[in-house]
């Protein structure tokens, strides 16, 4: 998800089919945690929050309070029990998002510009002390991606195509279709925390990477996600063909390797750290998933497979994964010790899921249309049964 593409994860996803699949089928299973022996169903809903101009991204705090990450507005915003809303952020012409929240202190990222852009490079996470004050940037990713470009060894495109083949292919798309790596860009798009404060965790969905930033000794590493392989099957080319993307036949058994693009992070019950991937464009919408990456080997496993556009995660006491599926209007649920994902609650384009105690809170509507802005808070009781 790169360049002109890269304004927002949709931009990826609009050429990546909008389009309703199945259950999503998993890799390996959700982690085991909690009793065991419950179930979780959803109860009542409540709206926390109305008129978000792209709830993208979402931390739950003390106290009842909730922050939401307005992207295109440029807005941090703050949000009490009792649904009143406070902006602690306002950075105009610059995203802001990937917030997370720890003992008061709050954890954002922002980002502009990038590749083919006549704006200013930014890619940054910073937190705001106390939740209020002035903001402190912890890692600078922009000089950072300058300086390696992390993913430029990758091989993204297809792979092997005959000469006669490669001629074929739309000249539109053609820079992305035929074999490369990575651009110089960074799009930091979430954030976890570690329980001592002393790792920030960044997503970057343009890098493709995971950041690691040693707040304690003011070091940053990143982690590189591999390429998504899929092979090229007669139903992909159809799918993609009604959407206006005309492969030619001779793609047909060729494997195209997709860029993994990161869009959520969180930890899970066992230590390691979740993703929701999806992978970048031309792509079948269905091919998304989470993996777990253990922080201490770098190790990256996939746990789950066949989610729609998944751009939130979190997990309950139970283990029981929770993830937003945008595009699929739902929110899904892998039991946890289980290989199947269920639709757990339908949802009108939920962006990101958190869970606190006994709630779930999603934010909706959080890709902006030609009305006015319509993003909302919502906050659903989790309802449990035993067996």
């Amino acid at each position: 998800m790169k360049g002109t593409r890269t304004s927002f994860v949709a931009a990826a996803l609009a050429v990546a089919l909008i389009s309703t699949a199945g259950p999503a089928t998993a890799g390996g299973s959700a982690p085991t945690s909690g009793s065991g022996d419950r179930t979780v169903s959803a109860g009542d809903s409540t709206d926390l929050a109305t008129g978000l101009l792209s709830p993208l991204r979402l931390a739950v705090g003390r106290d009842d309070t909730t922050y939401v990450a307005q992207n295109f507005a440029g807005q941090l915003t703050r949000v009490d029990g009792d649904g009143g809303t406070t902006t602690i952020v306002d950075r105009p012409g610059i995203e802001v998002g990937g917030v997370s929240t720890r003992h008061g202190d709050v954890y954002y990222t922002e980002s502009a510009g990038g590749p083919g852009s006549p704006d200013p490079f930014v890619a940054t996470v910073s937190v705001l002390e106390d939740g209020d004050g002035d903001a402190r940037v912890l890692a600078d990713f922009a000089a950072l991606e300058t300086e390696n470009n992390y993913d430029g060894d990758n091989e993204y495109g297809f792979q092997d195509l005959p000469e006669e083949c490669t001629a074929q292919l739309p000249a539109d798309l053609a820079q992305f279709l035929l074999p490369h790596g990575g651009e110089v860009y960074s799009h930091p798009y979430a954030t976890a925390v570690s329980g001592s404060g002393r790792y920030v965790y960044v997503a970057d969905a343009g890098a493709n990477v995971v950041w690691t930033v040693d707040v304690w000794d003011d070091e940053v590493d990143a982690t590189v996600l591999d390429p998504v392989p899929t092979l090229a099957t007669a139903e992909l080319r159809a799918s993609l063909a009604a959407d206006g993307i005309n492969l030619p036949e001779c793609v047909l058994g060729y494997t195209f390797n997709s860029e993994p693009v990161p869009t959520d992070i969180e930890f899970g019950p066992d230590g390691l750290l979740y993703l929701t991937s999806l992978p970048g464009v031309p792509e079948d919408p269905t091919l998304g998933s989470v993996r777990s990456f253990d922080p201490e080997s770098g190790d990256i496993d996939v746990v789950v497979t066949g989610l729609t556009s998944p751009t939130g995660l979190a997990f309950d006491r139970d283990g029981n994964l929770f993830v937003a599926e945008l595009f699929a209007n739902r929110i899904s649920i892998i039991p946890a010790g289980t290989d199947d994902a269920e639709v757990f609650t339908d949802a009108t384009l939920p962006a990101d899921v958190e869970v606190d105690g006994k709630y779930l809170y999603s934010t909706r509507n959080a890709v902006p249309g030609d009305t006015a802005p319509a993003g909302t808070l919502v906050r659903t009781r989790l309802e449990y049964d035993r067996h």
